[in-house]
């Protein structure tokens, strides 16, 4: 299992780099991003090299921020890779709630990060399929 940092903003201009300032004055290197937007405010979210400190940060600058346990998964970068897992979890009538991805390099692999309605079921029909979950250590390597 893995952790994200979800934080909440307004929808107006110039919040998300105001988040990005701040992580950029504390040497913080944001892994991977996502927003969620309606008209009035907008979700980010995101793993940074250090979640612990970044959570702090985001706190002491007025951000709202939670974590989230998320599950990331390793998959082949190739036509299909995403296919074959969602198919897995399909399946099995597992149930994704968002996914956002990141490839870790354009020849090597990508990783997949899920947050679903039950992560504990999804970890054990991911492990019985043989897709390689990791956490938040294994992202930051």
């Amino acid at each position: 299992m893995a952790q994200q940092i979800s934080v909440f903003i307004e929808n107006t201009r110039g919040r998300l780099r105001e988040i990005t300032k701040l992580l950029k004055e504390a040497q913080i290197d944001i892994r991977a991003i996502t927003i969620a937007d309606t008209p009035d405010f907008g979700v980010v979210r995101m793993i940074t090299g250090d979640n612990r400190k970044a959570l702090g940060i985001l706190k002491d600058g007025g951000f709202t921020t939670r974590t989230t346990d998320v599950v990331a998964v390793k998959i082949e970068n190739r036509p299909g890779s995403l296919y074959h897992v969602l198919s897995v979890l399909e399946k099995k009538n597992i149930d994704i709630e968002y996914l956002y991805s990141y490839a870790a390099s354009p020849h090597d692999h990508a990783v997949l990060v899920f947050r679903f309605d039950n992560n504990e079921a999804a970890l054990a029909v991911l492990s019985d399929a043989g897709i390689p979950v990791i956490t938040t250590e294994e992202l930051l390597k």
